[in-house]
C-alpha cells in the first residue's frame, strides 16, 4: 500500500514539474529564399525609403502564430557607408496590395542595422536584423497563422540603388505567398508606404516575388529534463493503474 501511495504521489509530481515551461523558441513562421548558395540573382527593383521611394513590398502567409524576433532578407550590397539604414515595414493586406495604417502605412515599422555578407560571391548579400519589440505602436509585433502580411525592406539611396533578391525556387518552403510583389512610389513627400500601391513584374513580364524569412516567437516549449519527468510520472502512474486491476 505505501509503494503504491509513492508511486502515485511521484507521479502526479512529475507530471506538475513536466507541464512547467521552459524557454521560448524562435521558428519561422515564412521563408522564401533566394535559392541557395550560387543560385541567387538580384531583382531590377530598386528600394529606397527617402524621396518618396520606391519602396517595395511582397506578401505571405505565415505559417505560425507568434512574435516577430527577427527578419532575413537578401538583395544587393547596401549603401557603403553604414549598415543602418534599413527601413523595414510590415502592412496588413488590402485585396492584394499593402494596407495603409495610421503609422508610417504600416502596422508596424522599425530601422535596423545589417551590414549584409556575400559568402559565396555570386553578387547576392544576405541581411539579418534582431526585430525591435519596443519603440512603435504596433510592438510587440504578432503574427497569426494562416494570415496574410506584407513585408518590406527599402534601403537609403545610393548610385547604383539597393535591388531586393528574387525569391529562388518555385514556392516559399514555410508558409505560403499568392501575389506579385508591389511597389509603392507616389513621387511626393511623406511616407512612401502610404501608396498607391501597384503590382510589379519581372522584366519577361511574369510573376515577381521576393527573398525573405521571418522568425517569431512561437511560445514556451517544455525542457527535456520537465519531459523525462512528465514521462516518469506517467509510467508510474500507469504501472500502478494496471497492478491495481490485476489484483482486483
Amino acid at each position: 500500500m505505501k509503494r503504491a501511495s509513492f508511486i502515485v504521489s511521484f507521479g502526479l509530481v512529475c507530471a506538475l514539474l513536466g507541464g512547467q515551461p521552459a524557454h521560448a523558441v524562435p521558428m519561422i513562421a515564412f521563408e522564401w529564399t533566394e535559392g541557395g548558395p550560387g543560385n541567387g540573382t538580384n531583382s531590377v527593383h530598386q528600394s529606397q525609403h527617402q524621396g518618396g521611394g520606391p519602396v517595395l513590398a511582397d506578401d505571405f502567409v505565415a505559417a505560425l502564430s507568434g512574435n516577430v524576433i527577427q527578419v532575413d532578407w537578401w538583395g544587393s550590397q547596401n549603401t557603403p557607408t553604414a549598415q543602418l539604414p534599413w527601413e523595414i515595414t510590415f502592412h496588413t493586406d488590402n485585396g492584394g496590395v499593402p494596407a495603409v495604417g495610421p503609422v508610417a502605412g504600416g502596422i508596424d515599422q522599425h530601422f535596423v542595422a545589417s551590414a549584409g555578407a556575400d559568402a559565396d560571391g555570386d553578387g547576392v548579400f544576405f541581411f539579418s536584423a534582431a526585430w525591435p519589440q519596443v519603440g512603435h505602436p504596433g510592438d510587440p509585433l504578432t503574427l497569426s497563422a494562416g494570415t496574410k502580411y506584407w513585408f518590406s525592406v527599402a534601403n537609403l539611396p545610393s548610385p547604383n540603388g539597393w535591388t531586393w533578391a528574387n525569391a529562388g525556387g518555385l514556392a516559399p518552403t514555410v508558409g505560403l505567398e499568392q501575389f506579385n510583389g508591389a511597389v509603392s512610389n507616389p513621387g511626393g513627400g511623406g511616407s512612401p508606404h502610404f501608396g498607391p500601391w501597384n503590382a510589379v513584374s519581372q522584366p519577361d513580364g511574369s510573376k515577381q516575388d521576393f527573398a525573405f524569412r521571418i522568425w517569431v516567437d512561437s511560445g514556451d516549449l517544455p525542457e527535456p529534463s520537465t519531459m523525462l519527468l512528465f514521462g516518469s510520472g506517467l509510467a508510474g502512474f500507469v504501472g500502478w493503474r494496471y497492478k491495481k486491476q490485476r489484483k482486483s
